[in-house]
């Protein structure tokens, strides 16, 4: 299982929050190109980008830092938020993104997001299915939907969908520990899916315990920046 680092940004700075909630915002003492060389150097070999500004408002995207980041490193950047025209889309991979990951376009605009598969290729496109209650929300979570969360996934995963992030929402950023049962239902009904997770992930345990249910991608970040995650934890993982 491939461990991927999160880094939330807003204006800048290196951020995490409680299940999407801009109340909880919390700044961190490193800029993001310092958290992005941090996690390289203990050996972690993509990072989960999310532009918090352009994803929950409608400022523009934040590709001058996301140039700089991919200039500085030779980690594999996964890029997310606000992203809803193939223009846009376009501008992410030329300043630097490897990947990119969308959840509100695929819902208002599934045929763009189809020929995105098309243009790019899947292995460059994940859908984002982001739950809460087994719901969509969209919009940098800002939104509910009625669409339910298999459904979303089976849509295009019938269309040769293959990379597919699954973040419940209520457990992101709570240190509550991952909803392993949401995933194995995921895993059981499409097993042939490139499984991204992220959310709730508390400690070391929490990451060997989705390696064990078959997970392809963990996300981490909030247990790594409070320190309930060590280096040399992230470290013996990778070289496990």
């Amino acid at each position: 299982m491939k461990l991927v680092a999160s880094i939330y940004i807003k204006k800048n700075k290196t951020v995490g929050m409680k299940s999407g909630d801009f109340r909880t915002l919390k700044i961190y003492d490193n800029s993001p190109v310092d958290t992005l060389m941090r996690f390289e150097d203990i050996g972690v070999k993509e990072i989960y980008m999310v532009d918090l500004d352009s994803a929950k408002t409608t400022k523009k995207n934040n590709f001058i830092l996301l140039e700089m980041l991919s200039q500085f490193s030779n980690m594999n950047i996964n890029y997310s938020g606000g992203l809803r025209t193939t223009s846009q889309i376009s501008s992410a991979f030329n300043a630097g993104a490897n990947s990119i990951t969308l959840g509100t376009l695929p819902v208002y605009k599934k045929n763009m997001f189809l020929d995105c598969l098309m243009t790019w290729g899947h292995k460059k496109i994940v859908l984002a299915a982001d739950t809460l209650n087994n719901h969509l929300k969209i919009n940098g979570w800002k939104n509910n939907t009625k669409i339910n969360v298999f459904d979303h996934i089976d849509y295009f995963h019938n269309k040769g969908l293959k990379n597919i992030k699954v973040t419940d929402i209520e457990r992101d950023g709570t240190l509550k520990g991952p909803p392993l049962n949401l995933y194995k239902k995921v895993l059981k009904k499409f097993p042939k899916i490139n499984l991204t997770v992220g959310g709730g992930i508390r400690n070391i345990n929490d990451i060997f315990k989705l390696k064990e249910l078959g997970i392809q991608n963990a996300i981490f970040g909030k247990a790594f920046y409070e320190g309930k995650i060590s280096i040399d934890d992230v470290k013996n993982f990778i070289n496990s």
